[in-house]
């Protein structure tokens, strides 16, 4: 879950790579960072300051969502496909 709150964090709201946010979480995210889901880098050679996601991030993220809508789903018994 710590992953998946990393990279909804950074897909709604980038966080600054000196943030309490960064330094808390900064096993998750250095591993999203080395997986290549979140990233600073603005433009070719040009690094910021903030990690955002990136496009491998953002599929995660939505196959995250889709998991966890179906867990959630099941845990309610609003899932109808399993008898």
């Amino acid at each position: 879950m710590a992953l998946y709150i990393t990279l909804d964090r950074a897909w709604r709201r980038p966080f600054s790579i000196k943030s309490t946010f960064a330094r808390t979480g900064a096993f998750h995210v250095g591993v999203a960072s080395s997986e290549g889901l979140i990233t600073t880098n603005v433009d070719e050679d040009v690094w910021g300051a903030k990690w955002k996601i990136t496009e491998i991030g953002r599929e995660t993220k939505e196959a995250l969502d889709e998991l966890l809508r179906e867990i959630f789903a099941n845990a309610h018994g609003r899932n109808h496909t399993i008898n």
